[in-house]
């Protein structure tokens, strides 16, 4: 990749896929059902799905309606979930487009009941089950009555049964294994109800890698299809990162001691001579505005650790390039990747700042250009591939 953008993510395709493979081993019988949110946390959600359609995904899940939307407007045709609530207004879209969403009340269930029968369609429903997380979904003990409410509305079909784990640590929480309890009891029930089983799935990333038992009929993976995942799952997990963060020095200049950088001046030089480079990326790009704050914030810049110095603004930060003696303008300049021998992960960013890396992909800004690739061959996509 050259460095013809402002600032761009290069997201490699090959790794995702290999990503996506081992997670189907690790899943076993389970269907894997990817949770592309936040526009596939960061990674551009359209693109991802079409790699998931060609490596024969059987449904993806999605945060709200109008992620679902912007997947089937591109032309993706792949059955998805709506994981979160939906609104009336939305809900003949979904119809139109044959999207399945999950139900959280019986309330709930009359209301789409309503809408769907209005359109003369049959909406496919997954209704959640609260088992701990406290947010979305009922509590066990009204799962059954709701389950009921389903099988008697002739516009809505209970394609499945879920509910959403609420500590990162997987099983090696015993919470989790509360959890996972509380779900299959409410689905026996359903099921001996209904005299049939509605599709169960429950394990997220964290649950799938630390062995829930049993891992239910499909699984939803989030950000480790990715390559990033919580430090707890450790580096026998064998995922590959699939996103580098990149941007170009725009400016370079020396400055005396005594002089100050950014604004409110909370970095001030203190050598004789020091080299500082400009980069046109700040916090509406997504690099956090306490990433510079930190004292720590470092990228790479010719195989070479480079610090930020001052607050990351809007649009531009500043690093100390003192060191990097060939450095010009143009070169390029990593946040998230590899250069040379060095590397610094989403984890790596996001322990700096303080915060956690999900935040560090889901918050790139629409200015980053996503540039695909298989394993470093650049794909000529078309331009809906290539924006967020």
């Amino acid at each position: 990749m050259d460095s013809q953008h402002r600032a761009w993510a290069e997201i490699n395709l090959g790794a995702f896929r290999r990503n996506l493979r081992r997670t189907r081993t690790q899943a076993g019988k389970a269907a894997v059902w990817p949770v592309l949110k936040a526009n596939a946390y960061g990674h551009g959600a359209v693109a991802i799905a079409r790699t998931c359609a060609e490596e024969g995904v059987e449904r993806l899940g999605v945060g709200d309606s109008s992620e679902a939307m912007q997947l089937r407007y591109s032309g993706v045709e792949l059955p998805l979930l709506v994981l979160g609530t939906v609104i009336d207004a939305e809900v003949p879209y979904l119809l139109e487009h044959g999207v399945e969403v999950g139900v959280h009340s019986e309330s709930r269930v009359h209301a789409l009941g309503n809408v769907a029968r209005e359109h003369g369609k049959v909406l496919g429903v997954h209704l959640k089950v609260d088992t701990g997380m406290g947010r979305l979904g009922m509590r066990p003990e009204a799962v059954l009555r709701v389950a009921r409410a389903i099988s008697a509305e002739p516009a809505l079909q209970l394609r499945g049964l879920m509910t959403h784990f609420a500590s990162s640590q997987g099983t090696r929480d015993e919470f989790t294994d509360g959890q996972h309890a509380l779900f299959l009891a409410a689905a026996a029930e359903v099921s001996n109800e209904l005299g049939s089983r509605p599709t169960l799935h429950s394990a997220n990333s964290a649950a799938l890698f630390t062995g829930l038992d049993p891992v239910g009929d499909a699984v939803r993976p989030g950000i480790t299809l990715f390559g990033i995942q919580p430090d707890n799952l450790g580096a026998e997990v064998g995922l590959e990162t699939v996103l580098s963060l990149r941007t170009q020095i725009v400016f370079i200049k020396d400055i005396p001691a005594g002089t100050p950088v950014g604004y409110e001046g909370r970095w001030t030089s203190h050598l004789p001579k020091t080299r500082i480079a400009t980069l046109p990326i700040g916090y509406n790009d997504g690099v956090p505005y306490r990433f510079g704050l930190s004292g720590n914030g470092q990228v790479l810049v010719r195989g070479q650790r480079c610090p930020l110095i001052g607050s990351v603004s809007m649009d531009y930060c500043s690093i100390d390039i003192s060191h990097v003696t060939d450095a010009s303008t143009g070169d390029v300049v990593t946040f998230i990747g590899q250069d040379g021998r060095e590397s610094i992960s989403a984890c790596d960013v996001a322990r700096v700042a303080g915060t956690i890396p999900y935040e560090i992909t889901c918050r790139l800004g629409s200015r980053v250009k996503r540039c695909y690739h298989e394993d470093q061959v650049t794909i000529d996509a078309p331009d809906n591939l290539l924006k967020p």
